[in-house]
């Protein structure tokens, strides 16, 4: 048996067999519609909402530093410079 008939013989056995489960599924009428006593569990949690301000940053995280976002390539090797920033490999400038 050559590696073409062994290939085709196996893609005709998995063609037949995946058509045999969908004719299978499609003919025994598809899902149950759910009900109300399915077994789906849902967990909900109540969350209030708490503004922190700068003195509720600093207590938190101990530094009086307040994150303003994502800074440029610019601002990044300007920072390094001025060691500003922790970096573990070296920057060239």
């Amino acid at each position: 048996m050559s590696w073409i008939k062994f290939a085709l013989w196996l893609s005709g056995i998995y063609s037949m067999y995946y058509a045999a489960i969908i004719l299978w599924d499609f003919f025994r009428g598809g899902r149950s519609p759910a009900d109300e006593r399915s077994h789906e569990l849902s967990f909900t949690e109540h969350i209030e909402a708490v503004q922190a301000g700068p003195e509720a940053t600093a207590e938190i995280y101990g530094s009086s530093v307040i994150s303003s976002g994502g800074v440029s390539l610019k601002q990044l090797f300007n920072l390094a410079r001025e060691e500003a920033i922790e970096f573990t490999r070296p920057v060239s400038f």
